[in-house]
This record gives C-alpha cells, sequence and structure tokens, in this order.
C-alpha cells in the first residue's frame, strides 16, 4: 500500500448507493450537491483521504495554471489533504457540468509547513475530488 498508507478506509454505510432491481446505478446529480447537507469536517476528512488512497483527484484549469505561480507542487497538495486539515468554509457551487454540488474550503500545512488553503468538490460516489483553487 505505500508509505502511510498501512490501513484500508472503510465505506460509511450511508454513502453505500442501494438501488431497485434493474434500475440505473448512475446518480446524474452526484452525492454532494446542495440538496444533500453539507458534511461534517470529520465526514469530509474521511473521505478525502479515502479518495486520495484510491480515488481520482485533479484540479480544474484555473487552479493548474495557478500552480507555477502561486508555487504550490502536487506533493503540496497530496501532503495538505492526507493529513489533518480544518474546514474553514462551505458554500453551494457548481460543477464544471453545471450540476449544484458544495465547496469546501480547507486549510493545512504543505510539505515545508506553510499553511495552505484549498477549494474543493467531493463527489463520494464516483470518489472523485476536484481542486477548484489554492492559495
Amino acid at each position: 500500500m505505500g508509505p502511510g498508507k498501512d490501513e484500508i478506509l472503510r465505506f460509511p454505510q450511508k454513502t453505500v448507493a442501494k438501488t431497485a432491481k434493474g434500475a440505473s446505478n448512475i446518480d446524474i446529480n452526484a452525492s454532494s450537491q446542495p440538496g444533500d447537507p453539507a458534511m461534517s469536517e470529520d465526514e469530509l476528512s474521511v473521505a478525502v483521504q479515502r479518495i486520495i488512497a484510491y480515488g481520482v483527484y485533479e484540479e480544474c484549469k484555473h487552479s493548474s495554471q495557478d500552480r507555477s505561480y502561486r508555487n504550490i507542487s502536487d506533493d503540496d497538495i497530496q501532503f495538505c489533504l492526507s493529513r489533518r486539515f480544518k474546514l474553514t468554509g462551505v458554500e453551494p457551487g457548481e460543477d464544471s457540468r453545471g450540476r449544484k454540488c458544495w465547496k469546501y474550503r480547507v486549510t493545512g500545512r504543505d510539505t515545508e509547513g506553510a499553511e495552505l488553503s484549498l477549494v474543493i468538490t467531493v463527489n463520494t460516489e464516483t470518489q472523485k475530488l476536484k481542486i477548484i483553487t489554492k492559495f
């Protein structure tokens, strides 16, 4: 599993999708839309750590273009998200396809110990995390 990844993160039962027999298993609305309550700091931490370990995370165009300007590496982002971070804000937003979602602002530390803040969206159903911006 690699360094620092010696335990398997269990999926909470409430995030496991249950569908009727013959129904589609695709949720076109994602799992983190404003109609649903935003995740707590602990729920978000577990979801983010699971996605970093087993899922997919990506940066939106704005975030990736500002990477060199802001001197924030991919290692800094992974370090911040894989450790304990603080949830400093939640607001409703839209993803790149125009679907409603929650935007979470989290603050942690980069590899050099400097404060790093990220605005992210999390989809627990598809196990995807998107970095909207970083500062």
